[in-house]
């Protein structure tokens, strides 16, 4: 999981508002408020299940599963209301296809290296 989380990093928190950085730019830690832990690092290994078990072209289906499969079981109303995504403040809606790409390099990256080593 610590290659999807670098992977993330890379692609995910150098661009987040949440995120806090160092005066040339780089990445230092994540800035959110005390008490609040981010859904994109909380639910990593579902995101990277889910991205890689799906296959499709429609970014539509990634998201009708990270709905179903993560936010079903994240704080929302029996009416399936997030408010944190309402009000844009839910990192993992926001960055999702931020997410997918990370967890995309590195499955490509493995096949590649699978594919070399078994040649």
């Amino acid at each position: 999981m610590q290659e999807y989380a670098d992977a993330v990093r890379r692609h995910v928190c150098s661009v987040c508002i949440d995120g806090e950085f160092s005066p040339d730019g780089e990445f230092v830690r994540c800035g959110l408020p005390s008490g609040r832990s981010c859904p994109v690092e909380s639910y990593l290994p579902e995101v990277v299940e889910i991205v890689e078990r799906i296959e499709s072209p429609w970014m539509e289906d990634y998201v009708s599963e990270l709905r179903r499969t993560v936010c079903s079981h994240c704080a929302q109303t029996p009416e399936g209301v997030c408010e944190l995504r309402i009000k844009a403040e839910c990192s993992l809606d926001t960055y999702f296809m931020l997410v997918a790409e990370a967890v995309e390099e590195v499955r490509d990256r493995r096949r590649s290296a699978n594919f070399i080593h078994s040649h």
